[in-house]
């Protein structure tokens, strides 16, 4: 029975390639984080802006004390829970 045996050296490639990928992981989701925040930031700060048009309008009462709400939750957990989460 023949054995194959890896090219001398391969081990260090194998192991530069898992580093290469690990490196370029960790900055691709660091980058799609920075990316959800911005977009979350844009989209809780129109809907507060829609909501406090609409509720000082008095066009959508409700609906704008609705949106005032969802908007506020979504800062908190935008600016707080993301963040926190990134930490882990």
């Amino acid at each position: 029975m023949s054995s194959i045996q890896a090219p001398p050296g391969a081990e260090g490639l194998i192991q530069q390639f898992a580093q290469q990928f690990t490196s370029t992981t960790t900055f691709l989701l660091a980058t799609i984080d920075t990316a959800v925040i911005d977009i979350s930031r844009v989209a809780y700060v129109t809907i507060l802006m829609v909501g406090i048009l609409l509720y000082f309008s008095h066009a959508s009462v409700r609906l704008g004390k609705d949106l005032l709400k969802g908007g506020i939750i979504l800062a908190l957990v935008v600016e707080f829970v993301f963040p926190w989460l990134t930490r882990l």
